[in-house]
């Protein structure tokens, strides 16, 4: 579970009076300004400090917490989100239950969340203050409160029991998706089952899923950069190259983190070898050129020589030119570290002090002090670190440690987008035309 969200009554009582507008309550309980009118003739007026209660010592009986998960002797309930557009694991398989066979079977249910995770959820909510002001958020809080607000009923889906709770309307109005498992025995291997239950899902039916929290229930899930409003924008002064453009415009709408970090740095990789052969003709010039050269020594010539068979050999190597050196000479020639910092401070004011302060452990990439007096030297340690994450991104061989994990690793990785981004942003930059 997220250290940042804390579940106890008083926290789910504060979630409630945020979310609904109401500071009715008395003794823990929460009363609506307005009940509730439910199918069937039900009447919610709010959540007595009782099934409060209840539900915070179900979640504190839970014998594994994750970001997006709680796992008991006999049950798990995984938030999982759905990786496409349109939703159709969503669709395909709201309130499907599944049963195995066998001695210990296995059932496996997807649809709303419990009463237990959907407080979690509204308590995630209501925490992210940049969500609930947003027009997304605007929308789903509608959504969840609109029953007292806007509309006299609350319908309840055909194949559904009427809501009874005031946390069965949250669990309908979030419209998020959790995969409850039940066991008839104790089981400790619930994430192994959820995952092998959403490939079997995706194999059979095109719809996939993953376990995990939407983007928007995560405070501290690095946001979309908007440097300025529509009415502040000007014509642009210069023109691009075409190609990274279209690298730009990939991450800036990638979804996906792995995506959108490769997409970033294929604009540094498409000079790689440009620099690097300028490289090697600068080591080389600057060798003939210097006063103690001279053309009639034979060992002044070996030593060229040894310059140039040196390269050659490591791009034989490699495979091609060697990438850590091409991307340190590319941020040598076309970055500057204090824009950098700047755009960072902008963006995060937390990110400098992260990444001095913080490895990557899935790339096994070193902690960088982007305010360090030695800017060739900061160039060097962001080039290593970025090439690190790189490569943790693109190889996965078996037992080949640190590597990244899809979709575990994707908060982490979050984190690195935006030292990526602003590098290739002056990247491109450098590299416009003066219209």
């Amino acid at each position: 579970m997220s250290v940042q969200t804390v579940v106890d009554e008083a926290s789910i009582t504060q979630a409630l009076r945020k979310v609904f507008h109401s500071d009715g309550s008395q003794s823990g309980d929460f009363t609506l300004r307005a009940p509730i009118q439910a199918q069937e003739g039900g009447t919610i007026s709010g959540a007595n400090s009782t099934e409060i209660a209840a539900i915070v010592k179900r979640l504190n009986e839970a014998k594994k917490k994750t970001e997006s998960s709680f796992h008991w002797e006999n049950e798990a309930e995984f938030s999982l989100v759905s990786l496409d557009s349109i939703g159709a694991f969503d669709r395909f398989f709201d309130d499907a239950a599944f049963t195995g066979q066998g001695d210990n079977p296995v059932t496996f249910e997807v649809g709303k969340p419990s009463r237990e995770f959907a407080a979690y959820l509204l308590c995630i909510v209501a925490q992210n203050g940049a969500f609930l002001a947003s027009g997304r958020g605007r929308m789903i809080l509608n959504r969840i409160r609109g029953s007292d607000r806007r509309i006299t009923s609350y319908p309840a889906k055909a194949n559904r029991q009427p809501p009874e709770s005031l946390f069965d309307i949250i669990a309908e109005g979030l419209r998020a998706t959790t995969l409850r498992i039940t066991s008839t025995k104790p089981r400790s291997d619930f994430e192994t089952l959820a995952n092998s239950f959403l490939f079997h899902a995706a194999y059979n039916t095109d719809a996939a899923a993953r376990i995990g929290l939407e983007s928007w229930f995560r405070p501290q899930t690095i946001q979309r950069l908007r440097r300025t409003q529509t009415g502040a924008l000007d014509a642009p002064r210069q023109t691009y190259d075409t190609d990274l453009v279209h690298h730009y415009l990939m991450g800036v709408a990638a979804e996906i983190p792995l995506l959108e970090y490769l997409a970033y740095y294929h604009i540094a990789e498409h000079f790689f070898e440009k620099v690097f052969n300028e490289d090697l003709v600068n080591q080389v010039r600057s060798g003939i050129i210097d006063p103690s050269f001279s053309a009639r020594r034979t060992k002044d010539i070996q030593s060229i020589i040894r310059i140039v068979t040196k390269v050659q050999r490591q791009v034989k190597d490699e495979g091609g030119v060697n990438e850590q050196r091409a991307l340190q000479l590319v941020l040598d020639r076309f970055v500057n570290v204090s824009r950098l910092a700047a755009d960072l401070d902008a963006y995060d004011a937390t990110l400098v002090d992260y990444y001095s302060n913080n490895d990557v452990p899935f790339a096994g990439a070193s902690k960088v002090n982007i305010r360090g007096n030695d800017e060739d030297v900061t160039r060097g340690a962001i080039s290593k670190r970025i090439y690190k994450v790189r490569n943790a991104l693109v190889h996965a061989k078996e037992g080949e440690l640190p590597k990244y994990a899809p979709f575990a690793h994707d908060e982490e990785l979050a984190r690195e987008i935006p030292l990526m981004r602003f590098t290739a942003e002056q990247i491109v930059i450098a590299h416009g035309r003066v219209l």
